[in-house]
């Protein structure tokens, strides 16, 4: 089996662009019409893909933290 790693990287970083252009325009169109509430509910969702897809690594481990809390009896 081929190692593919690259592969998903780059896939993973075409797939953000494609996410972050559609949100930046999302976002203009927001702020023209100025509905506030799409403006920052866009705005806030496209910090959040850039944030995971930009540091898979860093979510991944906080994403894998929360699991074992909740599967050791819940957060507290």
């Amino acid at each position: 089996m081929p190692d593919i790693t690259g592969l998903t990287d780059y896939v993973s970083g075409q797939v953000a662009a494609v996410l972050f252009i559609i949100m930046v325009v999302m976002i203009v169109r927001a702020f023209i019409s100025q509905r506030w509430g799409q403006f920052f509910s866009s705005f806030i969702f496209a910090v959040v893909c850039y944030v995971i897809v930009a540091n898979p690594g860093e979510f991944e481990s906080v994403a894998n933290a929360i699991w074992d809390q909740v599967k050791s009896g819940g957060l507290n």
